[in-house]
């Protein structure tokens, strides 16, 4: 199934096609494979917690969250790159995953990037988030006060002393700004359910085998810019 779908995934639900980003990828897969077929094809459940029921993803949800399996990412890497062992596959999936998936892997891996180059500032997003979430303060636009996280001006505090540091690259504030709250949104809620690394350990493999050039680039200015402080 994984192997079938990864090839045919273009001409998957053309209807999705109107959609962007992880919203167009994630409404072809519906089709394919829904939460409950997933949930049992991996043998595991997807969420301990949360709004969302076995069919559906509940996204508007003020009161809770989906707090993922830690299991669900590990799944994933062992199913979803059946290419790596099979050099013809990744031949034959390398333009499908440039055309339709490259863009949005990369803008996933440069919002974490920017996130875990200060950790400290990242535990704490996610802390608060938890917070408001358990005592029902959530903001429906509470992620809107990151719309501007990548460009080089962002700041948490109007006191230079006290603002959050990032490591960045220039150019990373072309992305659309709503991707950037979503995915921001995405990032701060898997840390707070704990499941952060895997899932980035999942998409670092991703990147690795079908965009190396993009991961060894997005590592090593990191690297430099660390450096050099």
């Amino acid at each position: 199934m994984v192997e079938t779908t990864w090839i045919q995934f273009p001409k998957i639900a053309l209807y999705c096609d109107k959609q962007v980003s992880y919203h167009k990828i994630f409404c072809k897969i519906q089709t394919v494979v829904s939460l409950h077929k997933l949930s049992e094809y991996l043998g595991i459940q997807i969420f301990l917690s949360g709004p969302h029921s076995k069919y559906y993803l509940e996204s508007n949800d003020l009161l809770d969250f989906g707090h993922y399996n830690p299991e669900f990412p590990q799944k994933l890497r062992e199913f979803l790159l059946p290419a790596k062992h099979h050099p013809k596959l990744l031949q034959l999936t390398k333009p499908i995953y440039n055309e339709w998936l490259r863009q949005t892997a990369r803008d996933f891996f440069i919002i974490y990037q920017k996130l875990d180059s200060n950790p400290k500032f990242f535990r704490k997003e996610a802390d608060r988030y938890l917070l408001l979430v358990e005592e029902s303060r959530l903001d429906p636009y509470y992620f809107d006060r990151f719309i501007l996280f990548l460009y080089p001006a962002y700041t948490d505090n109007e006191d230079p002393e006290e603002a959050a540091k990032f490591s960045m690259i220039p150019g990373d504030e072309s992305m659309d700004a709503q991707i950037v709250k979503e995915l921001v949104g995405f990032w701060i809620r898997r840390k707070a359910d704990g499941t952060d690394t895997e899932f980035i350990l999942g998409l670092v493999e991703l990147l690795s085998l079908y965009d190396p050039e993009f991961y060894e680039f997005r590592i090593n200015s990191s690297q430099s810019q660390s450096q050099s402080k």
